[in-house]
């Protein structure tokens, strides 16, 4: 049987969070979060990633214009979205309008991350200048189908019988 220790020391749990920042992240910037997110014993923490220009970026639909850097933290000590970003506001001194913290397992940045996969697993191809697909469905429209029209008219109603009472 295993000691409470034991259980304790195998019970470890990793803390994954996604910080995203409106704007480029500086070398002093990343220093000062590294800093702020010390006492919470980072396990690891990644180099920032930085999206193109967004008229509205996706977080930050207030700005306008903007790229948008993305770090992914791990820690040891647990902790909550909203106490991470108030300890970067403050301590790291991050304006609280161009930061967003998140969980790095939340639904919608799961989604987001799949979508990104799926779209870089399909081969981008250029629609400009080929032509329209063919359709393979019955016209509803055009010369072809008011023909077709006019030769069920010509054909007639079938007769139809109804079933009487005994």
């Amino acid at each position: 049987m295993k000691s409470f220790k034991q259980y304790l020391t195998e019970s470890k749990k990793e803390y994954k969070f996604r910080i995203k920042y409106a704007g480029t992240l500086t070398d002093s910037q990343i220093d000062r979060i590294e800093m702020a997110l010390g006492k919470y014993s980072i396990l690891d923490m990644s180099k920032p990633k930085t999206t193109p220009i967004q008229e509205h970026p996706m977080d930050f639909q207030t700005l306008k214009n903007s790229e948008v850097s993305i770090v992914d933290v791990t820690v040891d000590y647990p902790s909550t979205v909203q106490v991470l970003r108030n300890e970067l506001t403050e301590y790291a001194g991050i304006p609280g309008s161009h930061l967003v913290v998140i969980n790095a397992d939340h639904p919608e940045e799961v989604a987001r991350e799949e979508a990104l996969k799926e779209q870089d697993n399909e081969e981008y191809e250029a629609l400009l200048d080929s032509d329209f697909p063919e359709s393979k469905n019955d016209p509803s429209f055009g010369d072809e189908y008011n023909e077709s029209m006019l030769k069920e008219l010509e054909r007639g109603t079938p007769e139809i019988e109804i079933a009487k009472k005994d």
